[in-house]
C-alpha cells in the first residue's frame, strides 16, 4: 500500500469548513482540481467525480470522470470515499478528508489517498507527483474559502454589523 498524506492549517470552525467540504455543487466556484461531483456525501452512495485532469495518468491532461463510493462519513470530521481502477486487485484507492480541531480555535485539514493493487508501482511517481500538486492547490483553495466565509460570517454578527 501506498498513501499521499497532506494538510493546512484553517482560522475557521470545522462546521464550516465541513459544509464547504461537502456541498459538492459548489466545487466547480473554488477547486481548482475537481469540476465537478455529483450525488451526496452519505455512506453507501455512489458519487461521479469529474477531475480536470486524470491524476492517476501521468501521460494524460483532460478531464476524467470517476466512480466512487462513500464509505465513511463522521459529521463534521470525517468523509472517506473508495473506487477502483478494474478491479480492486488491479488499483484500489481510498480518499480520506478529516477535520481536527486545533486547541487555537483553528482546525487543520488533511487531506490523504491510500492505494493499492499490482497497478500502483508502475504509476506511483507520476501519480505522487501530480496529487501533491493538486492537494497542495485543493488545501490552499478550501482554506482561502474557509476564512473568507469565516470573516464575512464573523462581521456580520459582532455589534454594529450586518444583523
Amino acid at each position: 500500500m501506498r498513501e499521499i498524506s497532506t494538510h493546512t492549517d484553517i482560522e475557521a470552525s470545522a462546521s464550516l469548513v465541513w459544509d464547504i467540504l461537502t456541498d459538492f455543487a459548489t466545487y466547480r466556484r473554488w477547486n481548482p482540481t475537481v469540476r465537478s461531483i455529483l450525488g451526496t456525501a452519505r455512506r453507501g452512495n455512489t458519487i461521479v467525480i469529474t477531475e480536470r485532469r486524470a491524476a492517476f495518468s501521468p501521460w494524460a491532461n483532460g478531464a476524467s470522470n470517476f466512480r466512487r463510493t462513500v464509505k465513511h462519513v463522521r459529521e463534521p470530521r470525517e468523509l472517506y470515499w473508495f473506487g477502483t481502477w478494474g478491479s480492486a486487485s488491479v488499483f484500489a484507492c481510498e480518499r480520506r478528508f478529516r477535520i481536527e480541531s486545533l486547541q487555537t480555535g483553528q482546525v487543520r485539514f488533511h487531506q490523504s489517498e491510500r492505494f493499492r493493487g499490482v497497478a500502483v508501482p508502475f504509476v506511483w511517481a507520476g501519480l505522487r507527483r501530480r496529487l501533491l500538486a493538486d492537494f497542495g492547490a485543493m488545501n490552499d483553495a478550501l482554506k482561502e474559502r474557509a476564512e473568507r466565509a469565516e470573516t464575512e460570517l464573523a462581521r456580520r454578527t459582532r455589534p454594529g454589523g450586518l444583523n
